[in-house]
């Protein structure tokens, strides 16, 4: 259940300090076995164990003596709201079932005893269970290797992780700064969990998504763009990974950087973003085609070389308009389902609704529409969500677009 608390004074007292600001239910109903190790890094623990119940995990911990030296267990016991497991007991603690067993920080001595069977302590005991569940379907497991990138570079730990992937334990790569593999951030963390645990239709299905601006050059320093920043699009990008989906996201060039785990191609201008768009698409097969991006209308007919002088160099710029890329990748490329936006202003809703619906009889598989009346002061998104049926949602957040936009395409068909 979620705990929705309007005031602090209505969340029970033992509860107030250990309550965390809910971001999702992407883990709801699920129980998370995070398996903490003797790294440094193992001082972060609290931040992921809080950002799994971000997501509606129900979370234990289960840590090593070693492991201890850097992380108390009073601080992950209060974080995760469970007792810390750190020896076992008549209870048999290493067969209590999980949905995943988490890893994390995963150092060199224990994925060496996971790779060899071997079963010394609390976490490698458990994870000796966990990989028979694995094998029988029952669970997952995910390890996060944090060391020093001399050990990474040891040959006889390469052995050892290719031989627990085979088994088909999930690998989250480090962070790779200053000759260390560093632990992943706690989001990358969560998400690769989810990723891992998602039964969703679109699991494995192919999905491009465009976001961010298409600029047109005017010289070497000087673009006409307009004020979307693509917000929308990677928030539908970032949804779609976790459901498991493959993504492929082609962002525009608007200061707002996609999570590092999504697979993205950087443009600069709206012929960039053209010829990509079209290179993508011949070169792959994708089911869904989400094509978010702010696309130019209209750029300049000729990119001045340089730069213009900012004194009188300049009193006037030619236009032309740009190819209808969506349109060239409906007619190219059929067996794709589209997801077209359409934006307007001083449009009644009514009106809107006519021009979405007008797409969809066009061969678009979903319209989603919106007016710039309808962005709150903070900027906030709402739209309209149009298919064959007619209006279907209307979102009043980006995060709720995403996610009854995805809701659709789960359940279509080709």
């Amino acid at each position: 259940m979620w705990h929705m608390y309007k005031t602090d004074r209505e969340i029970p007292r033992n509860l107030q300090d250990r309550e965390v600001n809910r971001l999702g239910g992407h883990l709801e109903n699920k129980k998370i076995a995070l398996c903490v190790t003797g790294s440094i890094a193992a001082y972060k623990a609290p931040s992921i164990v809080r950002h799994f119940r971000q997501y509606g995990a129900d979370v234990h911990v289960y840590l090593t003596q070693e492991g201890e030296r850097y992380i108390g267990k009073d601080s992950l016991e209060w974080t995760s709201t469970n007792p810390v497991i750190c020896e076992l007991t008549a209870s048999a603690e290493h067969l209590y079932e999980y949905d995943a067993y988490i890893v994390a920080p995963a150092t060199l001595n224990t994925i060496g005893q996971m790779a060899d069977g071997k079963a010394s302590n609390a976490v490698t005991t458990t994870l000796a269970s966990a990989l028979g569940r694995l094998k029988r379907g029952e669970a997952s497991i995910l390890i996060a290797p944090a060391m020093h990138g001399t050990l990474e570079d040891n040959p006889a730990y390469q052995q050892n992780l290719r031989k627990l992937q085979s088994y088909g334990i999930k690998v989250i790569q480090p962070k790779y700064m200053y000759g260390k593999a560093n632990l992943p951030s706690s989001h990358n963390i969560v998400v690769q969990t989810i990723r891992q645990l998602s039964r969703s239709p679109i699991r494995n299905r192919r999905i491009l998504v465009t976001a961010g601006p298409t600029p047109g050059r005017i010289d070497n320093v000087r673009f006409l763009t307009n004020r979307f920043r693509g917000r929308l699009g990677i928030r539908i990008a970032d949804e779609a990974y976790m459901r498991g989906a493959e993504v492929k996201l082609i962002l525009g060039p608007s200061g707002i950087n996609a999570p590092a785990y999504i697979d993205t191609t950087l443009i600069k201008d709206f012929n960039e973003y053209y010829s990509k768009v079209m290179e993508v698409l011949e070169h792959f097969r994708f089911d869904f085609g989400i094509f978010c991006a702010s696309v130019a209308d209209y750029i300049p007919k000729k990119a001045f070389s340089g730069k213009i002088p900012s004194q009188g160099g300049l009193d006037s710029i030619k236009l032309k308009q740009t190819p209808k890329v969506i349109r060239e990748v409906r007619e190219k490329f059929p067996e794709i389902l589209v997801v077209m936006f359409k934006y307007e202003e001083k449009l009644s809703k009514g009106q809107l609704e006519k021009i979405a619906t007008s797409r969809v009889k066009e061969g678009y598989h979903i319209v989603v529409a919106n007016r710039g009346e309808d962005m709150t002061p903070d900027g906030e998104y709402r739209c309209i969500i149009v298919n064959k049926k007619g209006v279907v949602a209307e979102p009043k957040s980006r995060n709720e677009c995403a996610n009854l936009l995805l809701n659709l395409l789960e359940k279509s068909e080709k």
